[in-house]
């Protein structure tokens, strides 16, 4: 039997490393994005798995940023 008690925090600790850990920076992510923030409409006629994978695309972005890491468009290459 283990000594160590994990905790509530522990939990959600490694739920926000494993979120931001699989954040990756993505062209076409940002422009839907940017499409709901300024074209909300036009976003509502976008289907499910782009309102869903969009979702999934901020909560890894946004936890990567929680965690310090950098989430800007790389440089140099393309995306």
């Amino acid at each position: 039997m283990s000594r160590y008690q994990y905790t509530y925090e522990d939990r959600e600790t490694k739920k926000l490393r494993l979120r931001a850990d699989a954040f990756q920076y993505s062209a076409a992510m940002e422009q839907l994005a940017e499409m709901k923030r300024n074209r909300p409409e036009q976003y509502d006629q976008m289907g499910a798995v782009a309102h869903l994978s969009l979702g999934h695309y901020e909560a890894a972005k946004t936890a990567a940023k929680q965690l310090g890491r950098n989430v800007s468009a790389p440089t140099g290459r393309e995306v």
